[in-house]
Order: structure tokens, then sequence, then C-alpha cells
């Protein structure tokens, strides 16, 4: 027995006749064959539900893309503002330090106490650290001898009374005063060194942002 053929034609999504074997029909109603109006039925519902499923696959990838557009707005202005302020904090904070360098002058000093303070490491568990901070006299070009404590610490301490250092100051404000050391050095330098790093670290990431979820979004 030969198999029927089958097909709707459609119009804007809407069937506008139906064919079987070659015959062609208006509507369902005008098919004879009871057999043949229910496989038509169940063509046009199954091209229906497809047609449906496209749709809601549609909608979801256009949600999905806006809530994509929304976060780049959220996260871009964010990140590209922690990162200039960042930036601009370590270069203030670099250029400060160069003009400091620059002004300052050195004299020979003597370390005549090491102070210690106690600090809570943690509270709760009342842990103490103790830090050492030396007290040198040194004389300055103004002619003034002066006994300051330096702001810089260490545990355990790494000046005993009596040691000789090098003291670096500004002439315009001597009691704002350092060791001349490497530690001295380094922790000038390490606020503009941790803003710079999250300030790069930051750019690094809105570019990211932009090449990986605005650029491909555009082709």
């Amino acid at each position: 027995m030969a198999r029927k053929t089958y097909s709707i034609n459609w119009e804007d999504d809407v069937p506008v006749s139906f064919e079987v074997d070659g015959v062609q029909y208006e509507s369902l109603e005008d098919v004879p064959d009871e057999t043949d109006r229910l496989k038509l039925e169940a063509m046009m519902n199954a091209a229906e539900d497809a047609e449906f499923d496209a749709e809601i696959e549609k909608i979801d990838q256009e949600i999905q893309q806006n809530q994509g557009v929304a976060i780049e707005k959220i996260i871009l202005p964010i990140f590209t503002g922690v990162a200039i302020l960042m930036l601009l904090i370590a270069g203030i904070s670099s250029v400060n330090n160069i003009r400091k360098v620059n002004r300052e002058e050195s004299a020979p000093g003597v370390v005549t106490d090491v102070k210690m303070e106690r600090s809570y490491v943690n509270e709760e568990d009342r842990v103490v650290e103790e830090s050492y901070y030396p007290v040198v006299e040194f004389t300055a070009s103004d002619g003034r001898r002066r006994n300051i404590q330096m702001s810089e610490g260490s545990s355990p301490p790494s000046y005993e009374v009596g040691d000789e250092v090098t003291v670096l100051y500004e002439p315009d404000h001597p009691i704002d005063a350092r060791i001349q050391s490497w530690s001295s050095t380094i922790l000038m330098w390490i606020l503009p060194g941790i803003t710079g790093i999250i300030g790069i670290g930051f750019l690094v990431a809105v570019l990211a942002v932009v090449r990986v979820m605005v650029f491909p979004k555009n082709t």
C-alpha cells in the first residue's frame, strides 16, 4: 500500500491550505478522510510547538544579553573609577616621595634609647605584639640638637643604644626624620606600590571586560 504524502502551506506563520497526495484543501474540515485530518492536525501542532520553542529560546537569549549589558554598565564604571583612584593615589604618593628624597639632608646620629610599645594583634585572644622604636640624637643643619623617636619600629629591635646611624631629615621639618636604611626606603614606597598594583589590576580587568564582553557583541 502506497504511503500518502502530506503538506501544509503557511503564510505569516498561519496555515492557509493543506495537501494530501497533491490534493489541496483550504481547511482541515474540507479533508474527507478522518485519518488524514488527524495526521495534518498533528503536523500543524508539531510545527506550532517548534515555533513556540524557538520563540522561547529567542526570548531567553535576549534576556541573557540584556543581563550582560546591565552587568557591564555596573562593572565598567566601578572598576574604571577604582583603577583611576588607585593610580592617582600611587602617582601623588610617588611624586611626594621623590620630592621628599630630593629635599632630605643627612646627618650623623646616635641611638640614645630604644622604646618598646605593645599592641594587640588579636584582641579576642589577647595576643600582644611588641615593637621597638629607636630614639636617635642628631644635630640638624640649623645647629640644634634633637632627640627624636623614629616612626619605624621592628621586632626584635634592629638597633641598640650607642649604635651610630645616618639620619635623613627635611631641613624645614627635621622632626620627621628617618634612619637611612633599606627598610625605611621600602616603607616609603609601600603605599604607592600597593595602590599602583591594585590600580593596574583593576585597569587590566576593565580592558578584559571591554575586550571579552563588549567587542564580540558588536561584531
